[in-house]
């Protein structure tokens, strides 16, 4: 590991061109303030960088893990169950692309072989059901129930509820008015459209180019509601999404899916490393953060010198497969070896290696300690049950 005197005027010199960035990318600035803070004394605690990475790559490496402790560290699936009939009611603020998105998700759950009804609960803006049943006329056995001189929403779902149910669809998408925070009434009916027929999923739909206010809308909708899921749409144009990272902070709903376009097949499920590297203007962040992996996973001398003279025993293997389960441990310890030879595995020899590992590890973990200490010789009843335990 990398030693040598902190530089703390480097990693204040770094934090605040990073918290440059999130503003400019439109993320709250108490939330900017606050994740930038917690980086800088991160950054202070560390005091040895792994070999090879500079501190400002562990210092994106940290801001990366602290926005997504906020937005999600991976892609969380829907609450979705089969047996049941799925209810998910859609809500966002007047023109963030909530409609369409009803649209999109509908299609993409098509195609993963759910039967889908869309209900058309927008009972203030003219021309909501017929734009549903545009969206949705191209995607196969997908219905629109409308109702269009009924004036109450919530009327509207239950009846539309009941009908899908006798047609046996098992995912139900609610589509609602757009609504605002200054919207008090909205606002409430939302709260009783919730209330009354209980959800599976309610999906909050953020506008990407919505800005710092975004903090304060979700707030609104999350005091109405509990809030389970993210939307962040119109990320195909210059908007680099600040305003995912306020949602998430105000509602604690991890973001799941993004609009990318138009195109009713323009929804992809949500990929952190995409939206980070968006918001910091970092068009490789994956290679970076898988550089930072790769640096951390180091053999200790004494497993390196156990290997070099033969004497490296089961439990030392074990303990090397935990440290290498992260892509390139392998080739950095055959690195070790004379002749260079973790250069010359291919990946396709890297992938069987790492499905032998894998049984090996099952393997030992039957074993006792003495066992894997070398210490007793297997004799066949030992491995007789080695073998039984393992499963092998």
């Amino acid at each position: 590991m990398g030693k040598g005197p902190i530089d703390a005027e480097l990693i204040k010199e770094i934090k605040n061109e990073l918290f440059k960035a999130l503003i400019e990318s439109d993320v709250d600035f108490d939330i900017a303030y606050a994740v930038t803070e917690t980086v800088e004394q991160r950054a202070l605690e560390e005091k040895e960088l792994p070999k090879g990475i500079t501190r400002r790559q562990a210092i994106i490496n940290i801001l990366y893990e602290e926005l997504t402790k906020i937005m999600g560290d991976k892609h969380y699936p829907l609450n979705l169950q089969k047996g049941r009939t799925n209810i998910i009611v859609m809500l966002g603020i007047q023109g963030s692309g909530k409609t369409t998105t009803v649209g999109k998700l509908a299609n993409l759950l098509s195609k993963e072989h759910w039967k889908i009804g869309v209900i058309a609960a927008d009972t203030w803006r003219p021309g909501a059901a017929d734009q549903l049943k545009q969206l949705v006329a191209p995607i196969k056995d997908v219905e629109v129930y409308a109702e269009p001189k009924e004036k109450d929403p919530i009327k509207i779902a239950q009846r539309g509820i009941k009908y899908f149910k006798e047609k046996k669809k098992n995912v139900i998408i609610i589509d609602t008015a757009g609504r605002h925070k200054e919207e008090k009434s909205l606002i409430k009916e939302m709260n009783k459209l919730t209330k009354k027929i209980h959800p599976h999923e309610v999906i909050l739909v953020i506008d990407g180019t919505l800005g710092q206010s975004a903090f304060n809308q979700a707030s609104a909708f999350a005091k109405a509601t509990p809030i389970g899921s993210i939307i962040v749409t119109k990320l195909d144009g210059t908007a680099k999404g600040g305003g995912a990272i306020s949602a998430s902070a105000a509602t604690g709903a991890p973001v799941k899916f993004i609009g990318i376009g138009e195109k009713i097949e323009d929804l992809e499920k949500y990929d952190p490393k995409r939206i980070v590297g968006r918001l910091l203007g970092l068009g490789d962040l994956e290679s970076l953060l898988e550089k930072v992996r790769e640096a951390k996973i180091q053999p200790s001398e004494d497993q390196a010198k156990a290997l070099m003279k033969g004497k490296f025993t089961l439990k030392d293997m074990m303990e090397m497969m935990e440290q290498m389960n992260k892509m390139g441990g392998l080739k950095k310890l055959l690195s070790l070896l004379p002749g260079g030879f973790g250069a010359q595995l291919d990946d396709n020899a890297m992938n069987v290696s790492k499905q032998t590992m894998e049984k090996f590890k099952v393997i030992m973990s039957s074993m006792t300690e003495e066992e894997l200490e070398n210490k007793v010789k297997l004799n066949r009843s030992r491995i007789d049950r080695i073998a039984q335990g393992s499963g092998t």
